[in-house]
Parts: C-alpha cells; structure tokens; sequence
C-alpha cells in the first residue's frame, strides 16, 4: 500500500475514506472516493449544513467512517487575508488585523 495510513483526528480511528465536498441546490454533501462509477447514492449530506450562499469547497476532503467527522484544507493565505480584511474587531485582533473599525 503506497499511501500514508491516516488517522482521524477526533477519534484516532484508520477507517478513513478521501472524497469531496460538494455543494448542491440546499445542502452540502461529501462524495467518499473509490466508488464504483454508477453509485446512485453516492453524496453523503452534512449534519446541520445548508447552502444559503456562494459558497466554494476544496476538492480534497477526508471522512471517517468510524466517528462522521468530517475535515478538509484551506488556502491558508486566503483564510488569514479573508480573516483580517472580513473579521470583526476581536477577529482581527487575533489573527493580526489592527482591530479598528473605522480607523484608516
């Protein structure tokens, strides 16, 4: 097996599947990998996810089967900027913005 055995943060579980986030018309779902190619049910819905806005997902995500928890990556670049520039004031303050609202 040449791929690194993962473990699941939450529960430490290795029964890991990779697949991808997808958003639908109302919901987000997560599409395991390594299914047979006319799998008819084959988006798992999120619990407590709706798809109220533009929203866009990375296609690499991790599941697993053990405990559901569901994980992914992010642009880090584009989280702190987003964080900074869109974050209230305690936000910016932790994730280095100036904290001022209207100072400029």
């Amino acid at each position: 097996m040449s791929e690194e055995l993962e473990k699941c943060p939450q529960c430490g579980s290795d029964r890991i599947t990779k697949g991808r986030i997808l958003g639908g018309i109302s919901s987000i779902y997560f599409r395991p990998s390594g299914l047979r190619f006319w799998t008819i049910k084959a988006a798992v819905p999120m619990i407590g996810a709706n798809k109220t806005t533009d929203e866009f997902f990375p296609p690499g995500a991790r599941a697993c089967a053990n405990c559901g928890l569901l994980w992914s990556r992010v642009n880090h670049t584009l989280l702190e900027r987003v964080l900074r520039e869109g974050g209230n004031e305690e936000t910016r303050k932790r994730f280095g913005g100036t904290g001022d609202d209207e100072k400029e």
